[in-house]
């Protein structure tokens, strides 16, 4: 009998060795789901112009943020039934240099480690397969926005997370919220239309009637993309350098803008 009661307690105590550490809290889908300050990278405060952070979609599978300087983003991996464990996989950078390189490659460092978290819906931890803390993570605020924000000339610089290199004719949008509509260049051509949002969901954006000239230029991708990516928008938000991103239904970025 005394064998027997012996055994549930050596299952017990491996049950909590398999989570983040012992008698952590395992975090659940919901309090998982969306932005989160990176504060700590193996124990090291992060002290940067610009806060790291990551943006967990777990519906979606789906890791985005900036580790710094470029944006990243990646595929999310959470099992529902062992809500202790999560990993990150095909992890990808955009390739713009600045001055701060080190804390970029801190978290990008950190996120191949992670095999489980802990926490709760203010704050998490993220550890490695020997239960060490490799990162540190904080709910990010996330800031009232309004239409009005959208007012004025907005450079497009980067479209499906691809940085846009130097053109010819630079594209970029230019908002007119008091009549609702937009007019601007999509590298080559032309465009113009106009935009709505949903009643009561004041950081959504829907472009419609976008109308081009039909000039034909040696490069004609780029502007495909920003047409074709312009007519998947849904959403906009501002990040921390207060660019514009506009983004769709489920939150993925599309399009990134800088204002003139």
């Amino acid at each position: 009998m005394k064998k027997f009661f012996l055994s549930i307690a050596v299952v017990s105590f491996l049950l909590a060795m398999g989570s983040c550490a012992a008698g952590s809290k395992a975090v659940s889908a919901t309090d998982l789901s969306g932005e989160w300050n990176v504060i700590e990278i193996n124990g090291e405060k992060v002290v940067a112009e610009n806060v790291p952070y990551l943006g967990l979609d777990v519906e979606a599978k789906r890791l985005y943020g900036n580790a710094g300087c470029n944006r990243i983003m990646g595929s999310l991996e959470y099992d529902s039934v062992r809500p202790e464990k999560i990993r990150f996989s095909s992890v990808a950078a955009t390739r713009m240099m600045c001055p701060d390189m080190e804390t970029e490659r801190k978290v990008l460092a950190a996120l191949e480690q992670v095999t489980a978290c802990s926490g709760d819906k203010t704050s998490l931890s993220l550890s490695d397969a020997g239960g060490k803390t490799v990162m540190t993570l904080e709910k990010r605020q996330q800031p009232q926005v309004s239409v009005e924000d959208l007012n004025g000339e907005w450079n497009i610089i980067s479209v499906n997370g691809a940085e846009l290199g130097l053109m010819e004719n630079t594209p970029f949008l230019a908002f007119d919220t008091a009549g609702m509509r937009v007019h601007g260049n999509a590298g080559c051509n032309i465009v113009n239309g106009g935009f709505s949002q949903e009643e009561g969901v004041p950081n959504s954006i829907q472009f419609s009637q976008m109308i081009s000239t039909m000039m034909a230029c040696p490069d004609m991708d780029t502007e495909r993309q920003i047409l074709e990516a312009l007519g998947s928008v849904r959403r906009f938000g501002f990040d921390e350098e207060g660019m514009l991103v506009l983004s769709d239904e489920d939150g993925q970025e599309l399009v990134v803008l800088d204002k003139k």
